[in-house]
């Protein structure tokens, strides 16, 4: 064979292998272009969600030890919500009756709990204060309720701690009646929706404690005129609000409500002070 010859004859067998490859790049190019997506059509927050979720799952063992702890994954995690609420789920109904709740939806029922802050009543300020410090390890029962002031009605969602696992195991309807704390109940519903029985409801002088708007450490401790609480009134709970009793003991003379903020550390305290028959706002702190 000539030299000629064998150079075309290369020639053709190097060409040959050069498509051939190309083919071959092409196919593995279109198998896995399916694979990939365009940056913007990733579900990211589905992906977000679900490490988060895992992550709730993880520390479940570690949040069954505070309340408060278990109850921010209850609420946010479904897989969660799902192991640890009865089945069938208990109503029981204000007329003493009980039936299965067998389309309980979580998201509708703590929607209450969905906003910015959250309250909680207490029989005194001390109360609260030994509350903050006591990791209330020791609770067996806790008792969330949704307090709606707008129609007297209380929702109570009762969780259960059996072999260091909280779960939610019966709800209760109730109305204020129901409730030790109606007699307060009742003025609050009124002294959150009527401005002017709420004027006539602060006590004169009003004591406050707030932070001081020139110094971020600074507190201003102090007496104002009632008639100044107007101006200076800041948004007090109304509609539906919420109460996490663990054990709390209430008195006749004296209510502490704590408003929470959720996202942030921020509190008010508004204290109330039965007399001669009466309820009064007494004391305002932030």
């Amino acid at each position: 064979m000539s030299i000629k010859i064998k150079c075309k004859w290369l020639l053709i067998v190097f060409l040959s292998v050069v498509v051939l490859s190309c083919k071959r790049e092409k196919s593995h190019e279109e198998q896995e272009t399916p694979m990939e997506m365009p940056a913007d059509s990733v579900p990211a927050d589905t992906l977000t969600e679900e490490e988060e979720e895992l992550g709730l799952i993880e520390e479940a063992e570690n949040v069954d030890n505070v309340f408060s702890d278990f109850l921010f994954a209850y609420l946010h995690s479904p897989t969660l919500r799902r192991e640890r609420t009865a089945r069938p789920l208990r109503l029981e109904l204000a007329g003493g009756q009980a039936e299965a709740l067998n389309d309980f939806d979580p998201t509708f029922e703590f929607g209450f709990l969905s906003g910015e802050y959250f309250t909680s009543l207490y029989g005194g300020k001390a109360q609260m204060l030994a509350e903050d410090e006591d990791e209330q390890e020791s609770d067996s029962t806790v008792c969330v309720q949704r307090i709606n002031l707008n129609d007297g009605t209380i929702r109570n969602f009762n969780f259960l701690r059996e072999d260091g696992r909280w779960r939610l195991e019966a709800i209760r309807e109730a109305t204020f009646e129901d409730d030790e704390l109606h007699d307060f109940l009742q003025f609050y519903a009124r002294f959150c929706s009527d401005s002017l029985f709420q004027a006539e409801s602060v006590a004169d002088p009003l004591h406050i404690s707030i932070q001081d708007s020139d110094d971020e450490e600074g507190i201003i401790d102090g007496i104002i005129d009632a008639d100044q609480w107007q101006t200076f009134c800041p948004e007090v709970p109304a509609g539906i609000i919420s109460n996490i009793r663990k054990g709390q003991q209430y008195g006749r003379h004296r209510i502490v409500l704590r408003k929470s903020g959720l996202s942030n550390g921020l509190q008010e305290v508004f204290t109330f002070t039965r007399e001669r028959g009466n309820w009064h706002l007494t004391r305002y702190e932030n």
